[in-house]
């Protein structure tokens, strides 16, 4: 598996452990600059162009952001982001519940003037108005992480809006260009990815649709106790040693999704959970047998030390008809009278055979699991 972290410009340690027990190649981005209106980003290299990681089992790489006027469809698709409602119930949902998201558009500690990152966020979460009506770029800069008023709720929500339509912008031109899956360890941000696959106001294409199967198709053998107490190089000689075991496992998360192509969405879910249950599972369990003994090689001291057996799931953001290229095609399509070069550019890339793009997500969840083996 290839996959790309996105909604930043590097993850927690944490989350690369377990980006090392998933993937064979990971890679990150740097963050773009854009200006929309009065508001800009500003753009900076990714931490871990500073690391130097070699002789590892996993490859890593950094993709800087596109050039040229591929930059526009970063405007294009705030224009539509902020109209719509979709995209903004996305992210205030994010904004309420997830603190991985929170921090993806807000420095919690920061002071920001009028208080802290965490207070003012605190105030726009308490306003249901936000979820209704249409944004554009703000307007009255000193407004801005001034949340007294309603005016300036909306104001900086429309900042935040914009901050997230970039990072998932900049997540689907990187995974087109490079092939990569987008991987993000929070629920909304995958959801912000499928949206853009799927939804009528992006794609025009409405019965092409986005399922986000919340199934746990695996687990990782190594609990969130023992990993905490490992080092990088831990993960690197385990991965070695459980190599086979995990090409095989690689293949049959392809294999599902090629079962599921032509699936009808009114039965999509229901054929999923089929599958899993009755023909990737058991083979999984085989798998998670063949890693379990490479894990005891390694690990087997640190395992008897184990109090709680919790381990994170993973769920799977299923592209149904539309791969990435193909919606991000789309999307330049509707943009042809105005930058013909960039509709050009991504409808003579985009894959022109059905395929499937998966988003993983990682660690959001936690399951028990009593088992020892």
């Amino acid at each position: 598996m290839r996959v790309l972290y996105s909604g930043g410009t590097i993850c927690s340690f944490e989350t690369l452990q377990r980006l090392v027990l998933l993937a064979d190649e990971i890679a990150f981005m740097d963050r773009p600059s854009v200006k929309v209106g009065n508001f800009g980003t500003v753009g900076r290299d990714s931490e871990f162009r500073r690391f130097q990681i070699e002789a590892a089992p996993v490859k890593f790489s950094v993709h800087a952001p596109p050039e040229g006027q591929r930059r526009d469809l970063y405007l294009r698709y705030v224009e539509t982001d902020l109209r719509d409602a979709n995209f903004l119930r996305i992210v205030l949902d994010g904004l309420k519940a997830d603190v991985t998201f929170q921090q993806r558009l807000v420095q919690l500690e920061a002071n920001y003037g009028w208080g802290t990152g965490r207070q003012v966020l605190d105030e726009l979460v308490k306003d249901a108005a936000l979820y209704e009506g249409k944004y554009g770029a703000p307007t009255e800069p000193k407004l801005l992480y001034v949340p007294d008023t309603a005016e300036g709720r909306r104001q900086t929500f429309a900042t935040l809006l914009i901050e997230a339509s970039i990072q998932v912008t900049n997540a689907l031109i990187v995974a087109e260009a490079t092939g990569l899956s987008p991987v993000a360890d929070d629920p909304y941000f995958c959801r912000l990815i499928a949206l853009r696959a799927s939804d009528a106001a992006y794609v025009s294409q409405p019965a092409a649709t986005a399922s986000l199967l919340g199934l746990a198709i695996t687990k990782s053998v190594l609990p969130d106790e023992t990993l905490a107490r490992l080092k990088m190089k831990d993960l690197f000689e385990y991965r070695t040693t459980a190599k086979e075991a995990y090409g095989s496992w690689s293949l049959e998360v392809e294999r599902l999704a090629q079962k599921l192509v032509d699936v009808p969405i009114e039965r999509f879910g229901a054929e999923a959970a089929r599958l899993i249950v009755s023909e990737v599972r058991p083979r999984m369990l085989e798998l998670r047998s063949e890693m379990a003994c490479a894990r005891d090689k390694l690990f087997g001291d640190l395992l008897k030390t184990v109090t709680k057996w919790e381990v994170p799931t993973m769920s799977l953001a299923y592209f149904s008809s539309l791969s990435l290229p193909t919606a991000l095609a789309a999307f330049a399509g509707a943009l042809a009278p105005a930058v013909p070069s960039v509709v050009d550019y991504y409808v003579q890339r985009r894959n022109l055979a059905r395929k499937n793009s998966m988003a993983y997500l990682v660690g959001v969840s936690k399951v028990l699991d009593d088992e020892r083996s």
